[in-house]
């Protein structure tokens, strides 16, 4: 598995749609309720059966975030890189390997899914996740005040997934040994 297809989707062990558990969570909660009823008014009855399979779906795929960028934004802003933008010190021809000790990274994220029926807007569904990851054995590969790679270690932590504020999941992630090496191309510029 590269790392390009390790997703927070993959995290919370969704597959393509929601467990009957989650989607009953989700249509008891009151702004889905709201929803049903603006679908079904203007569908018809059977409108919110035809729209909710699409709406699961989009909300599941809300969580193909890959862990690399979560990682990445995290990195990206630590301030010990910054010596790196120095380039009398460090030409842009070398390449340095930064050890990262044991470290934990915190992400929230809020994506949305807007539902249209016929082009008009008809409501939107927001998620909340929360992410804390401890990250153990990374090396950054630096060149150019860029972090052009990353070698990895292992990988464990927590996450929580809400829908309109109501908890959907809780998890704990085993430890999981990510790929080997990341090859960034070009790199991302460390945050000044």
């Amino acid at each position: 598995m590269n790392d390009a297809t390790y997703t927070l989707k993959m995290f919370f062990s969704l597959g393509g749609k929601p467990s009957p558990e989650v989607k009953s969570k989700m249509e008891r909660n009151d702004p889905a309720l709201l929803l049903r009823e603006k679908i079904s008014a203007t569908m018809g009855k059977n409108g919110w059966s035809a729209a909710s399979e699409e709406i699961y779906k989009k909300a599941t795929d809300l969580l193909d975030i890959s862990v690399s960028d979560v990682l990445l934004g995290a990195w990206n802003k630590y301030q010990a890189l910054k010596k790196y933008l120095d380039k009398e010190k460090y030409p842009s021809t070398q390449s340095i390997l930064v050890p990262l000790s044991e470290h934990t990274v915190k992400s929230e994220h809020n994506p949305h899914v807007e539902i249209l029926v016929n082009d008009e807007p008809v409501g939107k569904i927001t998620s909340q996740i929360a992410l804390t990851f401890t990250v153990r054995g990374a090396i950054l590969i630096v060149q150019d005040g860029k972090i052009r790679g990353f070698k990895t270690g292992e990988i464990k932590g927590k996450g929580t997934l809400k829908c309109e504020g109501l908890l959907l999941l809780e998890q704990d992630f085993r430890p999981i040994p990510l790929p080997g090496s990341v090859d960034l191309g070009d790199g991302i510029p460390i945050a000044e």
